[in-house]
């Protein structure tokens, strides 16, 4: 299972003071510690930018990641005209994210892709997250449809079934249809996309209660689902444990005790 770190989004504080002062040594310092940590994609996330601060920020944020760590990166943007923007001032492939089911969003992103021969990640959403994981799956179809199309391999695409707040009215429903989404992925489509969650969405404080110890049971149970990436806060240890707990049980590792001890 691959981690993607989280960790590098202006809805951090941290980061978002790093990010307008311009903190060079800040960067180097936060990518260093999620490298060790063991995350190989790092997500940036420079939040809403006005389109007069929007080409220095992404200028600034993807040169000093891409010189602080060796991780591959992740252009995370809602727009599309600001991916292609971030696109221009990497020197080496990341990854597009997101594309939804939106026609707004999901041709223009996946013109991207197919254009420069990237990897993508697209969400199983509209305007709004279906509730089940029928109309997640149906989303999904219309994504492949729409990616093959431009000649886009399902190896290239990363399906997010959008975890949502567990602490909102009907989370529990939406945590079971993303977990039925992951298990029915692979027998809906041959070779099927990769699959990807973002765990931090499931225990947002935004939500009005703290469920962060929902993340680790709700992580294992997705890995049994076929979980390949989860994007997540790397710097948390219980959690990068479990990860790599998860990975000596498909084979990706020897059992070393110690190295799994708080």
């Amino acid at each position: 299972m691959i981690v993607a770190a989280d960790n590098l989004t202006t809805s951090r504080p941290s980061v978002r003071r790093a990010v307008e002062k311009r903190d060079e040594a800040f960067v180097r310092g936060l990518c260093a510690s999620l490298e060790r940590a063991g995350a190989a994609w790092v997500d940036l996330n420079p939040g809403y930018l006005p389109a007069s601060r929007r080409q220095d920020t992404w200028a600034w944020l993807v040169k000093t990641t891409e010189a602080a760590c060796s991780s591959k990166l992740i252009l995370d943007a809602a727009d599309p005209v600001s991916l292609e923007l971030a696109l221009g001032f990497c020197t080496r492939p990341p990854i597009l994210n997101m594309a939804t089911a939106e026609e707004s969003r999901l041709g223009p992103v996946l013109d991207i892709a197919a254009h420069h021969g990237l990897e993508v990640i697209a969400a199983t959403m509209t305007a709004t997250v279906p509730p089940s994981a029928e109309e997640r799956l149906a989303l999904a179809a219309l994504i492949v449809q729409e990616a093959e199309a431009r000649g886009i391999s399902t190896e290239r695409l990363i399906i997010d079934p959008m975890a949502m707040p567990l602490a909102l009215p009907g989370g529990e429903a939406h945590a079971a249809a993303v977990l039925a989404t992951l298990r029915a992925l692979p027998q809906v489509f041959d070779p099927p996309p990769r699959r990807l969650i973002a765990l931090s969405n499931l225990v947002t404080a935004s939500a009005g209660a703290r469920s962060e110890f929902a993340a680790a049971p709700y992580l294992s149970a997705a890995f049994g689902a076929g979980l390949e990436v989860v994007m997540m806060d790397a710097l948390n240890p219980e959690l990068m444990r479990l990860v790599h707990l998860l990975n000596v049980f498909e084979g990706q590792g020897i059992f070393a005790p110690g190295e799994f001890a708080p």
